[in-house]
């Protein structure tokens, strides 16, 4: 048993939004409210992307991809190209089959109140039922995962410009 004088002692830390398993995020440079998957059994976020291309922008490599999904704003699936500076490249082992290298980018998006820039590894996530993964490395900064609840928050970042960086 813990004493009164044991707990004053404890390390303090940041309070950390109390999240549901599937919340919305407004993903910034499309500009879309898209339903997301928080697991914290996940160590890196993911976000769906396809015809992949690398380039440089002012010397710095970057990649350039399609983010398809519903827009719940707008209940239309929608295709963007986005792009993003490549952050580095991940390898990701199969048991089985052939190890897949992905392109990691930085990218902004918004929850709940606060905008974040955090890494994504891309993937084809079209056979997924959500196009937007947060993973342990983002959530571990952020929010607690309550896996009975959904959709306890909705982003609303309109003029908020201060960016919180969530890079790994």
């Amino acid at each position: 048993m813990y004493s009164v004088s044991a707990w004053s002692e404890a390390p303090t830390r940041a309070p950390k939004m109390i999240m549901g398993w599937l919340e919305s995020v407004q993903l910034l440079p499309a500009n879309m409210r898209i339903k997301t998957k928080l697991d914290p059994g996940a160590k890196t976020s993911s976000m769906q992307a396809t015809n992949i291309e690398y380039f440089d922008k002012q010397g710095e490599p970057w990649v350039r991809f399609d983010f398809t999904d519903t827009n719940l704003n707008t209940k239309k699936r929608e295709t963007h190209r986005l792009e993003g500076p490549l952050v580095r490249r991940v390898v990701i082992k199969r048991h089985g089959a052939k190890n897949i290298i992905r392109p990691v980018v930085a990218m902004n998006f918004c929850l709940y109140h606060q905008v974040y820039r955090a890494e994504f590894s891309l993937a084809d996530r079209r056979k997924f039922n959500y196009a937007i993964l947060l993973g342990r490395s983002f959530l571990s900064k952020v929010a607690l995962v309550d896996s009975s609840e959904t959709f306890l928050s909705r982003p609303a970042c309109e003029g908020n410009t201060f960016i919180q960086d969530a890079l790994e």
